[in-house]
């Protein structure tokens, strides 16, 4: 090939690469100014079950803790005495809370399927050399935020607060305090450190010294927690009550606080705001956040009837109280309503002969229609159930086991009323209802809410491309 034929060949190369590159410059062109069709997808829902395989569970906060008990350690909450359990449904497991002062009644941990009814409660007797009485109380879901209102550290009361971590990792519980005044600066930033499969028992009389009223904030990281007051009363070296308090989960606006009583044998007489009551019904309440409301308060009995108890004037963080001089006769729960929300605690009585004993009941959730709900109801307990609607409910009354005959509650509108049940019983009522459960037995008064399940989201739907 002469050189003449290499030329040629190169340049028709050339000229063949500028035309390809040409083409393709004008294709690129016309596709910029072109529309061309899309293919398009919808990202496709998939809905998963977040309840399957899961499980629950419930913590009994085990026997009552006494301070002082041993000298040698007055700052001591020392277990006394063993708490009876009773439970409303198939647990599908049971184990315990250790804490280091041991003893017998160690709280238990209570387990079934989140689908499952099931609810537990305990009940214990109190005896020794400067305190008797009854207490009660609902065994509950751990939670990382819980209210607590009840107690004092003022001269011959003392207030413990459990704190109850049946999970696999630590927990670190904060702890606010709340008194007449306002917070206490001592212990807003108080710590607890919980671990595992423990309970932790302090005193807040050494937090928060000569108080005459509580409200209690636990929150906590790391793993939810249970937790729960108890209050042993003496006037001098004797014994005069004792009290567990347990947690609400928050504030709220409408608040119904079922099983309240004050009952005595003694007639009625002179006390500090004339004749009245031996030992008037307390009500407390606390407004979080810093505001400023008014709460009023009635109690209803069990046909509907209402009395007006009065109004408390609540200050921003102070715990407030309302001193009832005659409670009405025949009233089986208290109504508190405000603008803003807030957390309570109601203190019943009983007294027979030179026996006494009270009991701070706290505000139970609202359980809704058409849905079961267990109710465990302790040894020599009565259910008591609350309608603050416009309609009468009905509430169907039935063994978990089916060991007992099923039996129909109607509650009428805005009444509260007392019913017969197993120990095991699950309710579905027609309309919404508050339920709890109240001990009351001549010197001795115990009692606790009826807790529905906390809200679960049983339905995830994941969308997938």
């Amino acid at each position: 090939m002469n050189d003449r034929s290499r030329m040629l060949r190169g340049g028709a190369r050339a000229v063949t690469g500028l035309l390809v590159v040409a083409a393709a410059a004008s294709a690129v062109v016309l596709l910029g100014g072109t529309a061309l069709p899309e293919v398009s997808r919808a990202p496709q829902p998939i809905v998963v079950d977040t309840t399957q395989n899961t499980t629950r569970s419930l913590v009994c906060a085990g026997s009552f803790s006494v301070l002082g008990a041993d000298q040698a350690r007055p700052g001591a909450a020392i277990p006394t005495g063993v708490a009876a359990v009773t439970v409303s449904g198939a647990a599908t497991g049971t184990t315990n809370l250790q804490r280091s002062e041991g003893g017998e009644g160690l709280p238990g941990v209570i387990a079934a399927p989140v689908e499952t009814p099931l609810a537990a409660a305990q009940i214990q007797a109190v005896t020794g050399e400067q305190l008797r009485g009854a207490t009660a109380s609902a065994c509950a879901e751990p939670l990382n935020e819980q209210w607590l209102v009840g107690g004092a550290s003022n001269l011959g009361v003392s207030t413990t607060l459990s704190l109850g971590n049946p999970g696999g990792v630590p927990a670190t519980a904060e702890i606010t305090v709340y008194d007449e005044n306002g917070v206490v600066d001592a212990v807003q930033t108080a710590g607890v450190l919980v671990a595992p499969g423990t309970e932790q028992t302090i005193s807040l009389n050494g937090y928060a010294p000569d108080r005459e009223r509580f409200a209690v904030r636990v929150t906590s990281t790391g793993a939810p927690v249970t937790a729960s007051l108890g209050v042993a009363h003496r006037y001098g070296l004797e014994a005069f009550a004792v009290s567990s308090v347990g947690r609400q989960v928050e504030a709220a606006t409408h608040l119904v606080v079922p099983g309240v009583a004050n009952a005595s044998d003694h007639e009625r007489g002179p006390n500090d705001s004339g004749e009245g009551d031996d030992y008037p019904v307390l009500v407390r309440a606390l407004a979080p956040g810093g505001v400023a409301t008014t709460v009023r308060v009635r109690a209803i009995d069990a046909k509907g009837g209402s009395t007006e108890l009065g109004e408390i004037a609540l200050e921003p963080n102070a715990v407030g109280e309302l001193s009832v001089p005659v409670w009405p006769q025949g009233a089986n729960a208290v109504v508190l309503n405000s603008d803003a929300p807030v957390v309570a605690g109601v203190l019943g009585s009983a007294t027979s002969g030179k026996e006494h004993d009270y009991e701070w009941f706290e505000p139970a959730p609202e359980a809704a229609a058409d849905t079961p709900i267990a109710a465990p109801i302790v040894s020599g307990g009565s259910l008591v159930l609350v309608n603050t609607g416009e309609e009468p409910a009905t509430v169907q009354i039935t063994s978990a086991s089916g060991a007992s005959k099923a039996r129909t509650a109607t509650v009428p509108a805005g009444a509260a009323v007392v019913s017969a049940a197993p120990a095991d019983a699950v309710l579905e009522t027609s309309a919404p209802i508050h339920a709890g459960v109240r001990y009351l037995q001549g010197g001795d008064i115990a009692g606790y809410p009826v807790l529905a399940p906390d809200p679960r989201e049983g339905e995830l739907t994941v969308y997938t491309r």
